[in-house]
């Protein structure tokens, strides 16, 4: 319950710094006042009262085109939000695939030594592993208006806290590596889960980029 308050109040503190927010509420503040003094000289002054109703009248119709216009930069807001970490997410996922393929085609041989050979083992492990970590920590930063591991284990299905789970036995497995005669094929088997869930969220980041460059194109043009 206090995690839910924390987040409602986050997202509050974000909206609320969007410009178009406070117009909105100037808007709607001037016209609860106009209605209030229209009521307040309706029996004793009626010619001021039909002047704030007619006041009352055109704020309204401000505020209802404040609102929509106000929906609209949230949702610009939290798309562009969306866009820039998935694209800061993909890179990570990038930086992870180009060390897996260079530890998988390269043999052992290929690099100075057996100790450089194993620190880039661990290394891609670690490097696979800060995904889950960006995603999972996430939710804590407060200049997202979105709870990222929340968002990606509904929208992507991908579980950042269980990936690191199962993260923790390979970096076991890798601790007691023995790397006199492993070959490809067997780097290939022990990366085999890990590789798989992050080439697949590489797949569907990239797609839902695309799904929210065109939502950002079509709500820039509605604005406009």
């Amino acid at each position: 319950m206090k995690y839910k308050i924390k987040q409602a109040w986050k997202s509050i503190k974000i909206y609320t710094s969007l410009p178009h927010i406070w117009v909105f509420g100037i808007i709607l503040i001037l016209s609860i006042i106009a209605c209030i003094c229209s009521v307040i000289y309706m029996k004793t002054n009626t010619f001021l009262s039909s002047i704030f109703a007619n006041i009352f009248a055109g704020l309204v119709t401000g505020v209802v085109i404040s609102l929509i216009s106000t929906i609209k930069s949230i949702t610009l807001y939290r798309t562009v939000c969306l866009i820039e970490w998935l694209t800061s997410l993909q890179k990570d996922l990038l930086e992870y695939i180009e060390m897996y393929q260079k530890m998988i085609l390269k043999n052992q041989s290929d690099f100075v030594d057996e100790e450089v050979f194993y620190n880039h083992i661990y290394d891609t492990l670690c490097c696979g592993n800060n995904i889950n970590v960006k995603i999972s920590q996430g939710r804590f930063d407060y200049s997202l208006p979105f709870n990222s591991y929340k968002y990606i284990k509904d929208k992507l299905e991908y579980d950042a806290e269980n990936c690191s789970e199962k993260n923790e036995k390979l970096r076991d497995k890798i601790l007691i590596l023995d790397l006199n005669n492993i070959t490809s094929n067997e780097l290939r088997e022990l990366f085999k889960d890990m590789d798989k869930e992050l080439t697949c969220l590489n797949h569907k980041v990239l797609r839902y980029i695309t799904q929210l460059e065109a939502r950002k194109r079509a709500i820039n043009v509605s604005i406009m």
